[in-house]
């Protein structure tokens, strides 16, 4: 009896063992299969990001050439801020379009320019005071005649240029949470950059993605150094007191994605054959030209050899 007892204790010892082992193989094979699986979904988000980024785009495609974008998108030919002038800017090779983003009263995303709709449409009134449905009663206007075209929203805006063309987003009064979370949901928050004036917000949605790209408006070196070590995108909208010789110099030395305005008197004087202005600041080399003229302007540069 003795004995039995012995051979029943080592074989529930053994049992024991055998299960252990088995266990132990088991947890290893599962903790390295989960740990591969999560490297491999790192390493595809890490490759979709790195492949859909508008920086690294905007640095691939301007190696060799200046990036024209239509101011209001081409507003000169269709409704600014319309749907048709993002299409006809499509069809003529624009490389990138600004448009205006502004907020309805129900929180809808649409492209607007002023806070009031008196300019651009045939209604009156401040465009927060409507909501989207009653901003579709009215109709935009191109030079003062009444069109089919209807104040668009960003979504509509995102599904039309999305792999057609860059998109740069002027944000007017927009909580930028928001903004991000479209852009997000219509997986592009790596595909657009933001002109965006207010500090405030600039701040915000980095709190929200650190790479997400904006293009601040600098007016000085010391502008143009905080925001080369306090934002990942390395862009900057030079104006009239920043754009000198020598900050472009340091901003190529610094891989800065220079960002420079024609518009104004510059293309006004350009339209009427003066050039002398847009020479001066396409000698410069910016990364990229914005203009109300983009289908001249960008004939003009493919003339100068600027553009492919």
């Amino acid at each position: 009896m003795s004995c039995k007892r012995e051979y029943n204790k080592m074989k529930n010892h053994q049992s024991k063992l055998m299960f252990i082992h088995t266990f132990t193989v088991c947890f290893i094979t599962l903790f390295f299969s989960c740990t591969d699986s999560i490297k491999e979904q790192n390493n595809s988000i890490k490759s979709e990001s790195s492949s859909n980024n508008i920086i690294e785009k905007i640095e691939t495609l301007s190696k060799n050439q200046i990036l024209v974008c239509a101011h209001r998108a081409y507003h000169k030919y269709a409704p600014e801020n319309s749907l048709e002038s993002i299409k006809q800017a499509i069809d003529a090779g624009i490389d990138i379009v600004e448009v205006d983003v502004n907020t309805t009263k129900d929180g809808v995303l649409v492209l607007m320019h002023d806070n009031a709709i008196d300019r651009t449409t045939n209604g009156k009134g401040w465009i927060g005071d409507f909501t989207y449905a009653e901003l579709q009663k009215f109709s935009l206007i191109l030079n003062g005649e009444i069109t089919n075209h209807k104040i668009p929203t960003l979504n509509q805006v995102l599904e039309l240029a999305k792999d057609k063309i860059m998109l740069n987003l002027d944000i007017k009064r927009v909580d930028v949470t928001k903004l991000y979370q479209l852009l997000k949901t219509n997986k592009m928050q790596n595909k657009v950059f933001s002109f965006i004036w207010d500090k405030r917000k600039i701040s915000k949605i980095l709190e929200i993605d650190a790479n997400y790209a904006v293009l601040p408006e600098v007016s000085n070196k010391s502008e143009m150094e905080y925001y080369l070590k306090n934002i990942n995108s390395k862009m900057q909208h030079l104006n009239e007191k920043s754009f000198t010789p020598q900050n472009m110099v340091w901003a190529k030395d610094n891989n800065i994605i220079t960002f420079m305005n024609i518009l104004w008197k510059p293309d006004e004087q350009f339209i009427l054959n003066n050039t002398k202005k847009v020479d001066q600041i396409i000698a410069l080399k910016p990364t990229i030209i914005q203009t109300d003229h983009p289908k001249k302007i960008l004939e003009y540069l493919k003339n100068k050899n600027l553009h492919k």
